[in-house]
């Protein structure tokens, strides 16, 4: 298998984005597939813990945030002014995968192969 050298971070809305979410004009979930299912993966660095791949999430919060809430359309007025960490906390919990592999890139080594 190809793994990637990457931990995979899932950036799951909380109920709190979700209700912000709802409120704005041009939300509507796609079939049943709303943002707590069809969530944001980030590829982060490969961390010794739990605990680095936190302190790396913290410094980018606000990035991801405001990512995030332009991903679906939201006017810049209208995001929450505050965007700390601890705000983004409360809006999103982040999930940690450290396995991933790249099936693309195995595809290819066995067509090669053949």
């Amino acid at each position: 298998m190809f793994q990637v050298d990457r931990v995979a971070a899932v950036v799951r809305p909380t109920e709190k984005m979700m209700s912000f979410l709802k409120k704005q004009s041009g939300y509507r979930e796609t079939s049943g597939v709303g943002p707590q299912k069809d969530c944001t993966v980030l590829l982060i660095p490969q961390f010794e813990g739990p605990g680095q791949a936190n302190a790396y999430i913290k410094g980018m919060a606000q990035a991801i945030f405001e990512g995030e809430l332009a991903s679906w359309d939201i006017e810049p007025s209208l995001w929450p002014k505050d965007r700390s960490y601890s705000v983004f906390s409360e809006w999103f919990t982040v999930e940690y995968h450290s396995l991933i592999y790249d099936l693309v890139l195995l595809e290819a080594h066995l067509a090669q192969m053949d």
